[in-house]
């Protein structure tokens, strides 16, 4: 009888150790994302890719991201302020697609100006800080070189596969 209790005790020991753990990790997982995108840490260059992939995928097919150009409009530092104020608007018409954070736009603009191009060098800061419209987060993103972007420069070298990568001279 003894023996058999023990083995009870040591099997609902088992699973509640398992089931807290499980808990625990999940918990911590949802705080560090939720401080990420809030800014208190950074997202490292593959959370940042899927970042980039989910959110924009949200709206529409990859493609149209991947086959962008500096031809079809202003560089991704202004595409992507744009999507935010489109994201408020679609939910405003009672659409349920999650806002972008401050620090997500400016790791999403990272991950498409490395996998795509940044064309930010084609257009008069003045004309892009006006269509920025007082988005200090993506102010402060243009107005850093590109050697202290780290996302962006650690996909320098990289293209999306997909993507239409002008070379920029």
């Amino acid at each position: 009888m003894k023996k058999k209790a023990a083995i009870l005790f040591g099997v609902v020991f088992f699973l509640s150790v398992t089931v807290y753990a499980a808990l625990t990790f999940s918990a911590a997982d949802q705080i560090t994302q939720a401080a990420k995108a809030r800014g208190y840490l950074a997202y490292t260059t593959d959370e940042a890719i899927a970042l980039a992939y989910e959110k924009c995928t949200t709206c529409h097919e990859a493609d149209k991201v991947l086959l962008y150009c500096s031809r079809c409009g202003p560089p991704f530092i202004v595409t992507i302020h744009y999507m935010k104020k489109y994201i408020e608007l679609a939910n405003i018409n009672g659409e349920h697609v999650s806002p972008l954070t401050d620090a997500q736009v400016v790791a999403i603009a990272q991950v498409w100006n490395g996998l795509i191009g940044n064309w930010e060098s084609d257009w008069r800061v003045e004309d892009m800080t006006r269509l920025l419209a007082n988005d200090q987060p993506l102010i402060d993103l243009l107005n850093t070189p590109l050697e202290q972007r780290p996302i962006e420069m650690a996909l320098a070298d990289k293209s999306a596969p997909g993507s239409y990568k002008e070379q920029i001279q």
